[in-house]
Formats: structure tokens, sequence, C-alpha cells
């Protein structure tokens, strides 16, 4: 239990604000007073370090709902003596439902991942997606200074950066776009896409994971909002400012993982993992249970493996590792049964000698966990059908560094734009996989090594810090040429030297 709640006030000093859709915590009532749970998601290991190295202050909701009148709730800091801070916003029930799981989860989410045909259209979850974006804009306003810079996280609060912009024309607004951005034929399907993406049309810098996403963005909007591009220097000439474009994929801190899978106890465990599994190899999966990565496809590959090198039976052990998500979803209840009835049928037919070739753990791991996993693990298969990035692979290779680990990676995770060292599958393929994950155990040493040796390389310049810094760069540029344009705008020159001031420091993570 935490206890150190305390009033946020405006930062007028041109200050970092983060706003997303959930935050580091989650916050419930209960009878002995509130009980504020920290999150664990790739969104917060990547922000987190960064609100804490520059004293800045995060935006979200905490799980928690209020009334209609309601949008601020609890600050909470995370030491009481840490000068970054968590502000709460408060949603309805029926907004939470329609704005989350109807606009966010069943609609964009889908989409933009080329599910189409699982995309759900309809007026009443997008005008709650409108309102959600107008509350976060009023608390954001409130929480705020004029100079502060405001950056946006994700598909989720995409109106955003249009409501801060009315209301405080020249915002230093900045967003970075988590999962795929899909060509505009795809995306032009989406009735409200126009007005989608006007909202984004006030960001200073708009970031993405690959240069196809970003082509991509580009590409809609000329053809959706008929504004000018420079594809070549990625800018879009929108109707209140030049956007600026950019591909900066999110990076991990490498530094940790190999500090965890260093720690004596976490060595220990992986040990027992493999003890435990028994056989020669392990291979893992380690996924959020959502149909986008591709779990049923990879399970169906080391069946059609089993079936063609029978000699594997009792020498190979895959553990697919399923986080929860999402369990009141129909499309997600109806995924893992499937996984479990695949991997039953597995098990039911290649089982020898007591030996089980599937493992599967339907449940989150905590980190030394994971990590003990994957140092466990002789390869990792990270095959997902369609991903923004995928962190898995960057981790895998964190923490298998100095060893002979084997990555198998799907052509379309963003990731694989990075990790040339990995063997690529394509996961629509049962055929093509389960041969690349023999080509990977037959693999000689040297090669694995050299393999892993360039993953670890890319891992370690493009971390966290690199991205961070990253961002930044483009931001400034853009603010600095937009302040050109403007002449002396004391707007758009102050957004400028706030970003200016935090490089001038050299902050790093």
């Amino acid at each position: 239990m935490l206890d150190f709640f305390e009033p946020l006030k405006p930062n007028t000093k041109g200050g970092l604000t983060v706003v997303s859709n959930r935050g580091p915590y989650t916050f419930r009532k209960t009878a002995r007073g509130m009980q504020v749970t920290p999150s664990v998601s790739g969104l917060v290991s990547a922000i987190q370090p960064v609100i804490k190295q520059i004293h800045g202050k995060w935006v979200a909701w905490g799980g928690r709902y209020g009334s209609e009148e309601e949008i601020l709730g609890r600050s909470i800091a995370l030491q009481k003596t840490d000068k970054w801070l968590f502000q709460e916003i408060l949603l309805t029930e029926p907004e939470a439902a329609e704005y989350y799981e109807g606009m966010c989860n069943s609609c964009l989410w889908p989409l933009c991942h080329n599910f189409i045909e699982k995309s759900v259209f309809e007026e009443k979850t997008w005008q709650s997606y409108r309102r959600v974006n107008r509350k976060f804009a009023e608390a954001v306003l409130k929480t705020t200074g004029p100079d502060d810079m405001i950056w946006v996280q994700d598909f989720h609060l995409a109106l955003l950066p249009g409501y801060l912009c009315r209301q405080r024309p020249g915002a230093g607004v900045s967003l970075f776009w988590h999962i795929p951005f899909p060509p505009p034929e795809i995306f032009a399907i989406l009735p409200w896409a126009e007005e989608f993406i006007k909202g984004l049309l006030n960001c200073e810098f708009i970031g993405f994971h690959t240069e196809s996403y970003v082509r991509n963005f580009l590409l809609s909007a000329r053809e959706i909002c008929g504004v000018t591009i420079d594809a070549t220097r990625g800018l879009i000439f929108g109707p209140e400012r030049t956007v600026r474009v950019g591909a900066v994929p999110i990076g991990i801190d490498w530094r940790e993982f190999e500090k965890i899978a260093s720690q004596p106890g976490v060595v220990r465990k992986a040990a027992g993992i493999r003890s435990d599994i028994g056989g020669e190899y392990v291979i893992i999966g380690v996924d959020r249970m959502d149909y986008t990565k591709g779990i049923p496809e990879r399970l169906m590959a080391i069946e059609y493996l089993l079936e063609q090198w029978p000699d594997y039976k009792e020498k190979l052990t895959f553990v697919q590792v399923a986080v929860p998500s999402r369990t009141d979803v129909a499309a997600y209840r109806s995924l893992r049964r499937q996984i479990e009835e695949i991997v039953g049928r597995i098990n039911g037919k290649y089982t020898e000698n007591f030996h089980v070739p599937v493992r599967y753990l339907f449940k989150p791991l905590s980190r030394e966990d994971l990590v003990a996993h994957y140092l466990a693990a002789d390869m990792a298969v990270v095959t997902p059908l369609k991903d923004g990035l995928n962190l898995v692979a960057k981790e895998y290779v964190a923490v298998k560094s100095d060893t002979d680990g084997v990555l198998i990676l799907s052509p379309f995770a963003g990731a694989a734009v990075q990790l040339t060292g990995a063997l690529k599958a394509n996961p629509y393929d049962p055929r093509e996989l389960a041969n690349q994950v023999i080509a990977g155990l037959e693999m000689d040493e040297t090669e694995k090594k050299r393999r892993m040796s360039a993953l670890a390389r890319s891992v370690r310049e493009q971390d966290i810090n690199w991205w961070w810094q990253s961002i930044q760069q483009y931001w400034l540029s853009n603010a600095e040429a937009a302040g050109e344009a403007a002449g002396e705008a004391a707007g758009e020159a102050s957004h400028g030297s706030a970003i200016g001031s935090m490089l001038n420091q050299g902050i790093m993570l």
C-alpha cells in the first residue's frame, strides 16, 4: 500500500508530460484504502526511465471509474523523494467499455494489424473515443503549462493533439505510434479516417517503428486528407503546421536484462527449468494472448516438425508462455480455446516415454522468471502475424548475448528490420517455420555465436537511451524549423528552447 498521495501542480517550466491510455500504476479501492499496483507492460518499461530521469509527469487512466463530471483523480510519486508524478484520469464505466474495448480493441487494433474482418465500426464507440480524447485534453490543459512538451503515446489518443491545439495554439505536442500503421487503402476503410488523421496533423513530430509505417502514414495523410507531403524528408505540410514523421524503433534497457541474467538465483532457476523439462533442446515463445501473435500457427509448425522429424520427439520441448489479455473479449476467449486444443492434440499424439513436447503456461511471469526462461532456452521463436515491433526478440538477445542462442523472427514483426542476424520464417507457412527451427538446432556453434553477436550489437547500439535521444532530435529539428518559418512566433520558439535545453543537458537514461 502506498499512502503518500499529493496534489499535482501545473508545471510552467517547460517540462515533459507523457500522456497515454494506461500508465505506470493501477488504482483500486479496497477496505484498507486505495491500493496502488505498478503496471507491467512494454510501454511502461520504455517510458518510465525517461520520466524519472528528467523529472516529468505522466497523465493516464488508472483503471478506476468516476462520474461524468470527474476528470482528475489521484496523483502519486514513485517514492516520497521522487520529482516525477503520475496523474490519474477517471473514466466512466461506459466510456471505458466503448472507447477502450469498443473503438480501440475491436476497431482500430485489428484494422491497423490488417485484420479487417475483425474490425467493428460503430458510431457510438467512435463518439465515445472522441469524448474520452476531449477528457484527456481537458486534464492535460489543467495540469500543464504553456511551455510544456506533451508527448502522446499510441493510437488510443490520436485526436488529443488536435483538441489540445484548439485550446492552446502552437502547443508543443508529439506522438509515438507503437503499433503498425496500415497502407492507405486499408486505413481508408475507417469511416472516420479523415478526422482521425487531421487530429494527428497537430503534432510537431510523429514517430513510428519502421520506414514502412512512416510511408503508409505519409501516403494516408495525402490520399485521405489531401495534404502535401515530402516523402524524402518525412514532412507533411498540414493546415496548421508542418509535421515531421520518422522511424525510431523502440529499444530496451539491455543492461538491466544482462544484470538480471547474471543473478545466481536466476541462473539456478534456469538450470531447474531445463532439468524439469528434460530432453536436449528447449525452444520458447513468449506472447500476449492475441490473434496477431501467431501462436496457433507456431504450434502447428511444431506439430509439423514432430511429424516430419520423429527423431526429435523425445529431444525437443517447446514452451509457450501466453500472457492473459482482454479475457472478457469473445475473440480472445475463442483464441485461448483454440490454442489449448492444439496443445492437447500435439501432446496426446507425440508424447513419448512421458516426455511432453509442448509446455503451455497461461499466466504472466515476473521479470526474473521470464529471464530464467530465456536463459534456459536454446532458441526463441518470435513469429507474429503482424507486430509493431516486438520487444521479446530484443529481450531474448540481451539475455543470451554471450551465448549461442538462436532467434527465429517473423518478417512481419517490426523488429525484423533491425535484427538482421535472426533466422526469418513466414508464420503462415508451417513447413518453412519447421525447417528454420531444424536449421537453428543443427547450426554449428560458430555460426550461432556470429549471429548472436550481430544481434546483440544492434540491441545495444539502438537501446532505450538511443530511442529517446533520437525522438528528441526529431522533435527539436521540427520545432526549430517551424520557429524559423513562423518568424519570431513566441509559442514555437519556446517549445524549441524547452527541448533544446534537455538536449544541452546531455540527458542519458
